[in-house]
């Protein structure tokens, strides 16, 4: 699993349906955990701006939306409660998201651009960060229409700096150090009680 997986995906499996996906790009719809039910009214038009494209839409609404709710959908849409995104990230090309930090991070860690509706509490300051490091495009909440995500959609899809940009902040995540460097701070800071400075 990727260091940054904490979505239970030890213990899940992927739909039988990932491994017969269409050769087309794969977008991944989510609006994160917290907000999705208070947000549910956004999936619709995000969803029918992006399901007439030649892509697969892989949506989850959370265990507390019945996929049911949005009716019948053409072959290329699948809508699940949940997939654990560090299983499925692997297996997309653009993610469109709620900004909030987890799955901001597990998409920048796959090297994904990204289309950002920022929803509350830090996301719209995690939007504007995506945006000024060129690994996505913001829609405002307000404006979320069909075609305001196709736009976007579109034109991050179109622009390989989007993806260049993304594909570097995965190169400098995967360069941090891990766990075992925090413990190895904390035993020396137990050991020397004094605070560390930098190396």
């Amino acid at each position: 699993l990727h260091p940054l997986a904490r979505d239970g995906a030890e213990h899940a499996a992927l739909p039988p349906w990932v491994g017969e996906l269409a050769d087309v790009p794969t977008i991944y719809l989510t609006l994160g955990t917290s907000f999705n039910v208070r947000s549910r009214d956004l999936f619709a038009p995000i969803i029918a701006g992006l399901r007439d494209l030649p892509i697969t839409l892989v949506v989850t609404v959370g265990r507390n939306v019945d996929p049911v709710e949005f009716g019948a959908q053409p072959p290329n849409v699948h809508i699940e409660r949940y997939i654990p995104q560090s299983l499925l990230l692997p297996h997309c090309d653009l993610v469109v998201l709620h900004g909030g930090s987890g799955s901001v991070m597990g998409a920048l860690a796959h090297g994904l651009p990204l289309v950002v509706v920022p929803l509350g509490a830090d996301m719209p300051l995690n939007a504007a960060r995506c945006a000024a490091l060129g690994v996505g495009r913001v829609i405002d909440v307000g404006d979320v229409t069909p075609q305001s995500v196709r736009t976007a959609v579109e034109a991050v899809r179109a622009d390989q700096t989007y993806r260049t940009s993304a594909e570097r902040m995965r190169d400098e995540i995967a360069a941090l150090p891990g766990p075992e460097h925090a413990v190895m701070l904390l035993e020396r800071l137990a050991a020397e009680k004094r605070p560390l400075l930098a190396d």
